[in-house]
């Protein structure tokens, strides 16, 4: 049997004499482009030594056409060499897309899965085992199929995983977007296969095809400027998203200026994008509720003002944005020209934001942070610590002072501290915090008599102290009669505390401990 030579480009395999392409279609239809015009009966000719041809379409001008050969064998047999020579002019072949093959022919005495006595029921349980893209070839073999796939959809279709999609030829995304388009309500996953080529075309699909999309979640897949266009902008962009996540996706400020049109955004999560600036925070969709910007390092405090754009903004997540290395700098003696600059952030984020209800930010010595204390109705703080040397580095007591005035504050958790970020006074002050009922203070070196300070907080109902040198079984029995709503204690990892403890509070039925 002859063998066809693998070249650097091409759109088709060979197996037992015939040429298939990535979805296993039987090629007949072969595409051919010239450098020169050439006649199409001197074309037919030149084509009829490889077999019976049933039809040759070509354009002398543009100087590119197809041939349909009777037989896919006749087919493989011209694609043996994809550069032909005809009366001293180059003719390039290559398999025409599966799309534009002519349906196969039945063999005879083959019975078509119309007729197979089997009901629908079991292939309906058949299709709950099979991928996305054997579920396309599934529905693909007859009309009977593609009913039962196309009923099913509705089901199967309504989350759909990148990593699935990842797998798809460019037939299989068309067959996609034509039969389940319009019952996909989320997409989600990443990152893609480095070799698959059909992201742009499936963007450029997406917005034309699931008119119901409302929740799109890409991790670690990078965007381009004319990807983002295809998905959000014109006619055809995703403009019924609710709740979007572009995490890790490259992104940078005028990127964002593309999400205009989204009229009914909801949530955005911008995590780890590291080209923001805050540039163009001001020109996200005034709808935006919630919006997570953590881990953009080069994000720009000073910009959190722009957000005052947005009069629904409920929740912000800004932690690890753009921080100075200031190791040492911030014990410089010159430490005020560096606060200069920020001393300000939060006060303009109040200011601009009132309505905030969750807020988790970074504590940083040289910001304002005390001013968080103007937000009246917040109810989720998280200060999150970021790693400097030399010690001291600890929560400002002014915030937590300011924080006493909030009657609404109800979740306060102190997020990656090392030993001594809140000082003895610091946990004072909190236990004034009478409407508390979640709080998380993990890896604190407190004393046990400074630890009793905290049956104080009637309202608990939440205490995660994992990581404390000091906690015992003693003082944890005293917290659990104490604190009569709560709920979940938190000891992981704590040296002092015993196998024990579990037993000594079986009575407390209500309460959950995790060791």
């Amino acid at each position: 049997m002859w063998r066809i030579s693998k070249p650097r480009l091409r759109n088709f395999y060979v197996e037992d004499g015939v040429a298939y392409t990535e979805d296993r279609k039987a090629v007949r239809r072969v595409k051919i482009s010239a450098n020169s015009r050439l006649a199409t009966q001197r074309l037919i000719r030149h084509f009829s030594s490889f077999g019976s041809v049933q039809e040759i379409q070509w354009d002398v001008v543009e100087r590119r056409g197809s041939v349909l050969f009777e037989e896919a064998t006749q087919a493989a047999k011209a694609l043996y060499c994809l550069k032909h020579n005809l009366d001293g002019n180059e003719l390039f072949l290559q398999a025409s897309s599966t799309w534009d093959q002519p349906p196969e022919k039945e063999e005879p005495g083959m019975v078509s899965a119309d007729y197979l006595p089997i009901v629908d029921d079991v292939w309906r349980k058949v299709l709950d085992y099979l991928p996305l893209d054997s579920r396309l070839n599934f529905a693909s073999s007859c009309q009977r199929f593609q009913a039962i796939y196309e009923l099913e959809s509705q089901r199967t279709c309504r989350v759909i995983h990148m990593e699935e999609v990842c797998q798809l030829t460019e037939w299989n995304i068309k067959q996609l977007m034509r039969l389940s388009g319009e019952h996909v309500h989320r997409l989600e996953g990443g990152p893609l296969h480095p070799r698959w080529p059909h992201f742009k075309l499936f963007v450029q699909l997406l917005g034309l095809s699931c008119p119901n999309l409302t929740e799109l979640s890409f991790y670690r897949i990078p965007i381009t400027p004319p990807q983002m266009s295809a998905l959000f902008k014109g006619r055809n962009g995703l403009h019924k998203i609710t709740n979007l996540s572009l995490r890790r996706c490259d992104l940078i400020d005028r990127d964002l200026i593309d999400l205009q049109s989204l009229t009914e955004l909801k949530v955005l999560d911008l995590r780890e994008n590291q080209g923001f600036q805050g540039n163009t925070l001001g020109d996200l969709p005034v709808s935006v509720e919630v919006l997570n910007l953590s881990g953009c390092e080069n994000l720009e405090p000073s910009r959190l003002h722009y957000l005052g754009a947005l009069p629904l903004l409920r929740e912000l997540r800004c932690p690890q944005i753009r921080q100075r290395n200031f190791n040492l700098e911030w014990m410089d003696e010159f430490v005020d020209d560096f606060q200069a600059t920020d001393e300000h952030v939060y006060r303009d984020l109040v200011e601009s934001c009132p309505l905030l209800e969750v807020l988790e930010v970074t504590v940083c010595p040289y910001m304002d942070e005390p001013q968080l204390g103007g937000l009246s109705r917040l109810r989720t703080l998280v200060l999150r610590a970021v790693p400097l040397e030399p010690a001291p580095y600890q929560v400002n007591n002014s915030l937590l002072l300011a924080l006493v005035e909030l009657d609404s504050l109800r979740h306060l958790e102190f997020r990656q501290a090392g030993p001594s970020f809140v000082d003895a006074r610091g946990l004072t002050i909190i236990t004034q915090l009478k409407e508390l009922r979640t709080l998380i203070l993990r890896n604190q070196d407190f004393e046990a008599n400074e630890l009793r300070q905290l049956r104080k907080l009637n309202a608990l109902e939440l205490l995660d102290l994992s990581d404390s040198p000091h906690l015992s079984d003693e003082i944890v029995v005293e917290l659990a009669k104490t604190l009569c709503g709560l709920r979940q204690l938190k000891v992981k990892r704590c040296p002092l505390i015993s196998r024990r403890l579990t037993t000594i509070l079986k009575e407390k039925t209500m309460l959950k401990v995790d060791l």
